[in-house]
């Protein structure tokens, strides 16, 4: 089933209001279909994506996610930006009404460090879920850069936020080629 079969073509009319419907554009029809003879297969059972910034997180609610043989992804939908100032204040707010409604109340800067505290932690798992972390606390003292371009290295670091140790031996692995070795810490 193509991206084809799915599209039905309804005017703005015929949608009843308060409807979950998104309207897709005549570039995005067309963009769908230049997809689907490139040979690229819907990934199917996707209901969200996100996109991580600074500060925000660009997440886009129930996509058409499709895959290369080569593993890269395309994804249509449409994408909203959630601030993650806001949620920490929600998330305060929440916490405050909690604390007051059952136990000892808690002053404003505790609230803030748990808040940040659990924030990070599940950032954390969430986005290195199924990587080995059994080397995090590597010692950056000396580490052995022969062969290797020290630039190189301060960008893999840079870019990756890991260890020089790290940086190093990934970009080892994959025989100096900066971008490779990003990817395959990120």
């Amino acid at each position: 089933m193509s991206a084809e079969d799915k599209i039905v073509e309804v005017s703005d009319e015929q949608i009843p209001e308060g409807s979950e419907v998104s309207v897709i554009s005549k570039d995005e029809k067309k963009a769908r279909a230049l997809i689907s003879k490139l040979g690229l297969k819907e990934v199917p059972g996707i209901s969200r994506v996100t996109f991580r910034r600074r500060g925000e997180i660009v997440a886009i609610e129930n996509p058409s996610v499709y895959k290369s043989p080569a593993g890269s992804y395309v994804v249509f939908g449409e994408a909203k930006v959630e601030d993650l100032a806001k949620r920490y204040e929600e998330a305060a707010a929440a916490e405050a009404a909690a604390a007051a409604a059952g136990g000892a109340p808690k002053d404003a800067d505790s609230i803030t460090a748990d808040l940040q505290a659990s924030a990070l932690e599940r950032e954390h798992n969430h986005d290195h879920a199924g990587h080995d972390h059994s080397h995090d606390d590597e010692d950056d003292g000396e580490v052995d850069l022969t062969g290797l371009v020290a630039e190189d290295v301060d960008i893999v670091v840079d870019q990756a936020h890991c260890s020089k140790s790290k940086a190093a031996k990934a970009l080892r692995e994959h025989s100096g080629d900066v971008i490779n070795a990003i990817m395959s810490l990120v």
